[in-house]
């Protein structure tokens, strides 16, 4: 039999339980009622830098609120590890991700009205992905992503006459295209002067050096007499 303690502490308890339940069906059902009074509109969905170019992730509030007093966060795969965070009137690093310390900056003189763009600078291959631009107004939350591609181009490949050999009763000569610097991995491609691929033709072998760059040698073997025009194309997408 429960005396008096016993029953008030039950009653407390369940009070309590039944308080907690209540709160969080109220937070859920404002923030089913009263969303976020703007969106995150990013201009590009997708943009294109140059490895060690410095560029701009543009973002804005929808409509063009003043955004001083908001958290804006900007992050890749962890919402607790971001890449830039503004909270407080002020920038916070004591949890910035410590590959974006120094290349990162919020241009707070828009924030006023609602300019939430984040400048990159020294772009590298590990930049590449997704980012998420997220802000918090206190009262709402809106987020949106940006997908960044890192991409690096060599200089016109350079194209170099190997040697003639004999096969058979015919004379062969052998080219090597090569060119270095590449990301991603490109593709080759060799043609004749009428534009038919002559990969059949070709061998091509492509590494990657410890900074993430990509060298290409590509060699192709064809019969003395045949097209006097061959070309070779490197390209990335």
């Amino acid at each position: 039999m429960l005396g008096k303690k016993d029953t008030y502490l039950k009653s407390y308890f369940l009070t309590k339980h039944i308080m907690i339940r209540i709160k969080l069906y109220l937070f859920l059902l404002s923030a089913h009622l009263f969303p976020a009074q703007f969106t995150v509109f990013c201009q590009d969905p997708i943009i294109r830098a140059g490895f060690g170019e410095e560029i701009t992730l543009q973002c804005q509030l929808d409509p063009p609120i003043n955004a001083t007093d908001m958290e804006v966060r900007w992050f890749r795969t962890a919402y607790a590890d971001p890449v830039h965070l503004y909270w407080d009137n002020k920038d916070d690093t004591r949890t910035q991700n410590t590959a974006y310390k120094g290349r990162t900056e919020l241009f707070k003189e828009g924030l006023v009205t609602g300019t939430i763009s984040l400048k990159l600078k020294n772009v590298g291959f590990t930049d590449e992905g997704m980012f998420t631009c997220s802000v918090d107004s206190g009262k709402g939350y809106e987020e949106s992503q940006i997908e960044v591609k890192v991409g690096a181009a060599s200089n016109e490949p350079e194209l170099v006459l190997l040697a003639y050999e004999l096969s058979g009763f015919y004379y062969g000569i052998k080219f090597l295209c090569k060119s270095e610097g590449w990301y991603p991995k490109p593709e080759v491609q060799w043609t004749n002067e009428n534009g038919e691929n002559l990969m059949t033709l070709s061998k091509s072998t492509i590494e990657q050096n410890a900074e993430g760059f990509f060298t290409v040698e590509s060699h192709i073997n064809v019969v003395k007499g045949s097209e006097n025009f061959f070309s070779c194309v490197m390209k990335n997408s």
